[in-house]
């Protein structure tokens, strides 16, 4: 079974990550392989499109650079996943059949946008208050750009219409802790 975990900018995805990595779950990060597939079988076709302004000394994709584009012009962003995405779920198909035994999540932060809710068997939504995601993700990213990034995303009343478990991060993080135990007990008993 491949679950996926989803929510807004700073909802707090990847602390829930961490608190199923350590209750012994898979936990893969949908950002993670779309930053390999840039590097990998998607890079010259991003560079063809974005230019080589977006390398590094290295030679390699500065996803910050690229991110600074895309998360500017709606248009460009749709190029990028038009390339990105549908390599990024060849791999997540991958994982699905050589895990199919097991219990395995994903975070992906598009999910309900790209419509890859379908591609799991269940999907988590994670939910804070705007305010406290634009704290936490403002760290991360500074405000201008989290609340751009924000923009990009669906509000939750969308999200929600998706969710099979609601994890709401709106408290501490041993609260968060706690109810990621709930969630690992409740996946277990399927």
């Amino acid at each position: 079974m491949i679950l996926g975990i989803t929510g807004n900018i700073g909802a707090g995805k990847s602390s829930l990550s961490r608190f199923l990595k350590l209750k012994g779950f898979p936990v893969f990060d949908a950002d993670e392989i779309g930053k390999s597939v840039l590097q990998g079988e998607a890079k010259d076709e991003v560079v063809k499109l974005f230019g080589r302004e977006i390398l590094n000394d290295l030679g390699l994709i500065d996803t910050r650079k690229l991110g600074t584009i895309v998360f500017s012009n709606y248009s460009l962003l749709r190029k990028l996943t038009e390339i990105t995405h549908p390599l990024i779920l060849d791999r997540l198909k991958r994982l699905k059949s050589e895990r199919s035994q097991s219990v395995v999540f994903v975070e992906a932060a598009v999910a309900v946008e790209y419509g890859w809710h379908n591609f799991f068997d269940g999907l988590v939504v994670v939910f804070a208050y705007k305010g406290q995601r634009m704290l936490r993700a403002a760290k991360r990213f500074g405000l201008k750009e989290a609340l751009r990034r924000d923009s990009f995303q669906l509000p939750y009343r969308e999200k929600l219409k998706y969710a099979d478990y609601l994890i709401c991060n709106v408290s501490t993080l041993l609260h968060l802790k706690e109810q990621s135990e709930l969630l690992a007990e409740e996946i277990l008993k399927c």
